[in-house]
């Protein structure tokens, strides 16, 4: 060529130019649909990357093969030389007709590079997710004990349902609900969680009592009164340190109110305590619904789920109710998710047997698409992300568990049903030590019975039997009523395995499960007696691997053990494989098979070091407002 002129003359006779911008613009396209077909297909997230990587490997080969080649009607041939003339003819065009194939081609390349830029904000993001979730870890842990949080800290206390037939009490528990939840989406505050403060509901408790158990500087009352249409909100802000009210007002609505309500208690609450909202539109706060027969029935469908054994599957009927009236509301779908998950951990939503294994996964795999779409309509929703961590979880899928609960944590790192899932999934794989660390923290965030229940667990696979006996003993005053009974088995398990006998019996007679408790109680009899080599059948199914280890009996401990559980979930295994009372169990062939099986084949147990434990901040702060 004898200029710059001839070869892009050549370039456009052999179409480089229109197949630049053609690949360019096709190459755009497949990027932008890869990332939402890999999340829908489920498929490694290494999926996009190579697609990015094949279109750019692609793009020079397409330039070779279109300078080598040209298509002709009767087939794909090399390019021959040009006619004379043909490439000074091209020269000569002016600039109108030369420009346009040159700045097309330039168009395509950018495209390209456009698409290949978008992945890699997508990647960034994914990546940037763990390191977020990492960086809100560091601030989770930071805040470990509540007296080193500098945030102001507050608690809302159920609202008092005013109805004229006293008939909305669900009402006014979802609108505490979802006043909590307002509140907690104001970084600057730390919000204490649902299930410590509705310990509270009908129990005539002094307010700096009630301050003093939570560890909160504030707390909110207020009473609803729903007649028709008609709805009117009263609220006040109290200083807990001595009673005194900061802030109150009255709100008369109608219905269709009910989210303006709710971020304008939210806004006075900030601003009497000089917090910024952190958010360019307080609008943000709250995510209403079109419908609001359908946020009535999401409101009906929480206050079920908050009674947990058979009311699940009201909840559950519930909650697709809201959605049959408005299908388009994300945390209606995140709540079917969560109560379609939490059921299977429970035998009275099925009669009083655990679901068996095809329907545990189908419930997964349902639990799965209502979580996945409450996500697609609300990617921001924390309890969308929990739940997707939990389904992921059940199933041993542990990376992308994490990654969802993370996920979670970098929208709300106050949220404690997610610091404590998350440490379950940890425990559950045996990462130990740092579950301990992410329960204790969701125990501090929210000082419940369920929160306790879960520290417990984690403290007794992390051989610190003594501190999991506190925990145990901390939930149980924390629930008078004895709505949580895993508390006291947990309890009476532990004296059981220790031989006393007594204590035993006390905690098991606790279970307010007539036929639950009838079969603890013949289980202390059995160990009591000790005389497991005349035992029928019948009483031997009723012991566990922890009892047969009691026993001296290792072979029946692992063959117990390996074929945990008999029904429900299948990752209740992992719940109990790493106790200490197993370590020597582990590695016989039978219980090494169910660890592969259970998703723990190549997993290493890690427990705190004694060297390195520090007592749990929940177990300080509960024990020292203990009366």
């Amino acid at each position: 060529m004898k200029s710059h002129q001839q070869l892009f003359a050549e370039l456009k006779r052999r179409k480089v130019f229109k197949v630049a911008a053609v690949y360019g613009a096709v190459a755009f396209g497949l990027i932008q649909v890869a990332d939402p077909l890999g999340q829908a297909l489920r498929l490694p997230e290494t999926f996009l990357p190579f697609v990015v990587a094949i279109l750019l490997l692609g793009f020079p080969v397409a330039l070779v093969l279109a300078w080598a080649f040209e298509v002709t009607p009767d087939g794909v041939h090399r390019t021959g030389a040009a006619a004379p003339g043909e490439i000074e003819a091209i020269v000569a065009e002016p600039a109108s007709k030369r420009w346009p194939a040159g700045l097309l081609a330039v168009a395509g390349a950018a495209a390209l590079l456009g698409g290949v830029w978008w992945a890699g904000l997508q990647t960034g993001r994914s990546e940037g997710g763990a390191e977020a979730a990492a960086g809100a870890d560091s601030l989770q842990l930071a805040y470990g004990d509540v007296a080193d949080d500098p945030r102001p800290s507050i608690a809302v206390l159920p609202f008092a349902d005013m109805s004229r037939e006293h008939d909305q009490e669900y009402f006014s528990d979802g609108m505490t609900e979802e006043l909590l939840n307002t509140l907690a989406n104001i970084r600057e505050l730390r919000v204490s969680g649902r299930t410590s403060t509705f310990a509270y509901k009908g129990r005539e408790v002094d307010l700096r009592t009630i301050g003093d158990e939570l560890g909160v500087q504030y707390l909110v009352e207020g009473s609803v009164r729903k007649d028709g249409e008609q709805l009117r909100i009263t609220a006040q802000l109290i200083d807990a340190s001595d009673g005194s009210h900061l802030w109150s007002d009255t709100y008369d609505r109608k219905l269709e109110s009910v989210f303006a309500i709710q971020t304008e208690i939210a806004t006075s609450i900030a601003d009497q305590l000089r917090v910024p909202l952190g958010l360019e539109d307080r609008s943000q706060l709250v995510n209403p619904v079109g419908d609001l027969e359908a946020y009535d029935l999401y409101l009906a469908a929480r206050a079920r789920m908050r009674l947990r054994g058979e009311a699940l599957n009201e909840a559950v009927d519930l909650f697709e109710a809201a959605l049959a009236r408005d299908s388009t509301w994300a945390p209606a779908w995140a709540g079917l998710a969560e109560a379609t998950e939490v059921r299977l951990w429970y035998d009275e939503p099925w009669g009083g047997e655990y679901p068996d294994s095809a329907t545990v996964s189908a419930e997964l795999e349902a639990a799965e698409r209502a979580a996945r779409r409450a996500l697609e309509l609300d990617p921001r929703s924390p309890s969308a992300h929990v739940a997707l961590g939990s389904v992921l979880r059940d199933r041993f899928e542990w990376e992308p568990s994490e990654r969802a609960y993370r996920a979670a944590l970098a929208i709300d790192p106050d949220n404690a049903e997610a610091h404590q899932q998350l440490g379950e999934m940890l425990f559950s794989m045996g990462r130990v030590g740092r579950a301990v660390e992410e329960i204790d923290r969701a125990a501090v965030l929210d000082p419940a019975p369920i929160r306790l229940h879960i520290l417990g667990t984690a403290l007794q696979l992390d051989d610190r039997e003594p501190e999991a006996i506190e925990a145990y003993e901390l939930g149980i005053r924390l629930d008078p009523e004895n709505h949580l009974w895993p508390l006291r088995r947990n309890l009476g398990s532990i004296h059981l395995n220790a031989g006393r006998y007594e204590e035993a019996r006390r905690y098991y007679g606790d279970d307010l499960n007539a036929r639950r408790r009838a079969a603890m109680l013949r289980k202390v009899d059995i160990m009591e007696r000790g005389t497991f080599a005349t035992l029928p059948d019948s009483a031997r199914r009723l012991l566990g691997p922890v009892n047969w280890v009691q026993l001296g009996e290792p072979d029946s401990a692992a063959a117990a053990l390996a074929a945990f559980p008999p029904d429900g979930l299948e990752i209740s295994f992992n719940y109990i494989a790493w106790y200490p009372v197993f370590d020597d169990l582990r590695s016989r062939p039978d219980v090494r098979a169910a660890m592969r099986e259970h998703g723990l084949a190549n997993v290493t147990l890690e427990r705190t070091s004694p060297a390195e434990r520090k007592r749990p901040a929940a177990l300080r702060t509960l024990a020292a407002d203990a009366p």
